[in-house]
């Protein structure tokens, strides 16, 4: 007998899902633009989940690795509210410059996007240690680079304790691809990590780095 309780969601309650989640106009014409350039950018149901773990950890200060066109960065600065600060880096410039413009199109002010153009792997390490809330990772951000989790290794410099790690597009069609299920698996056996996959969009890996060292990992 079939358990129903173990049946994926079909494709209607996933539509339902991302059209449930209402989104600014600008982010509809965001949309249109990222299509038109093919540039990966989060789904509604994504960002609503972004906005909501963003204010659901009281988060002020962001860090953004891959902009987009500012579908992700606009989610993200809903959930911290009024005061709250992202620091948005890409690799393309013109990418920044089409971010900036969705989220000044939106009301955000340049005060609170502090948009870096260079390579992450370049950038990272001239952020500040323990400045940030939350480190997320965009679509079409590469994980690795020489090492294993180079990005992962930033973040946990990057964070503050209580600090979440967040790696949207974590779930492709058959599930993560090699990079994303290695990440994955790091985060769910290291013991300075409380981690969860969420298979809510194209699926978000997240996880909060532990206020201190555990035993396990000193």
């Amino acid at each position: 007998m079939t358990d129903d309780a173990l049946l994926p969601p079909s494709p209607l309650t996933w539509a339902y899902v991302d059209g449930w989640a209402e989104e600014e106009p600008e982010l509809a014409e965001a949309r249109a633009v990222a299509q038109r350039l093919g540039v990966p950018v989060v789904s509604r149901a994504t960002g609503s989940a972004l906005r909501f773990l963003a204010a659901a950890s009281g988060a002020q200060t962001i860090a953004e690795v891959g902009s987009g066109v500012g579908i992700s960065g606009a989610w993200l600065l809903q959930g911290m509210g009024a005061t709250g600060i992202l620091t948005t880096v890409d690799a393309d410039a013109e990418l920044l410059t089409t971010t900036r413009d969705t989220l000044s199109r939106i009301g955000y002010r340049h005060t609170r996007v502090r948009a870096i153009a260079g390579d992450p792997y370049a950038v990272l390490p001239r952020l500040s240690d323990a400045g940030y809330d939350a480190v997320v990772i965009g679509p079409g951000v590469p994980l690795t680079r020489g090492e294993e989790h180079d990005l992962l290794r930033e973040a946990r410099r990057l964070l503050r304790p209580g600090g979440m790690f967040i790696v949207t597009h974590a779930l492709g069609e058959d599930g993560a691809d090699a990079d994303h299920r290695d990440l994955a698996m790091h985060l769910r056996d290291d013991p300075d990590w409380i981690p969860a996959l969420l298979t809510v969009g194209e699926g978000i890996l997240v996880a909060v780095l532990a206020a201190a060292p555990t035993e396990d990992s000193k």
